[in-house]
């Protein structure tokens, strides 16, 4: 795998899973069993405008989330199945840029490095989500931990 999306992807996945975790175990708001629930969780739990809870900036979006979590932005989709750990060109690129990332790359760039991961066989592709057989959700973990 490209060396720059390696360390993209994981950088985004331990934010990822630090979203979740800020979600279900410091507000309390469930996972959705499917990404089709998510617009009625928002709506049963009064997020389905921006707002701020306990210091978390929220803003729920179709079948997605972005969270402000003190200075860091995470915006990712839920899949098919309620996955929480899946991306795309978009929301990587953007990461790089709401997060001040070392990494300087374009949106069609990390398209490009998508598209030579799945032909590799390096990551998968399900619906408009890619995922990294590697860092499959298994746990909470930390950016301090990638």
């Amino acid at each position: 795998m490209n060396p720059a999306l390696e360390s993209l992807i994981a950088h985004f996945r331990a934010a990822q899973d630090l979203g979740v975790a800020t979600l279900t175990q410091k507000l309390l708001i469930p996972s959705p069993a499917t990404n089709r629930d998510w617009p009625f969780i928002c709506i049963e739990y009064k997020i389905n405008r921006r707002c701020d809870r306990d210091g978390v900036g929220i803003y729920s979006h179709g079948y997605g989330i972005e969270l402000k979590i003190e200075d860091l932005t995470i915006d990712f989709d839920w899949g098919n199945e309620g996955e929480a750990d899946g991306f795309d060109a978009w929301r990587l690129y953007n990461f790089t840029i709401d997060n001040r990332d070392c990494l300087s790359c374009t949106q069609s760039g990390v398209q490009q490095w998508l598209d030579e991961a799945v032909a590799a066989g390096e990551i998968t592709k399900s619906g408009n989500l890619y995922y990294d057989p590697k860092r499959r959700t298994s746990g909470i973990s930390t950016l301090a931990a990638s």
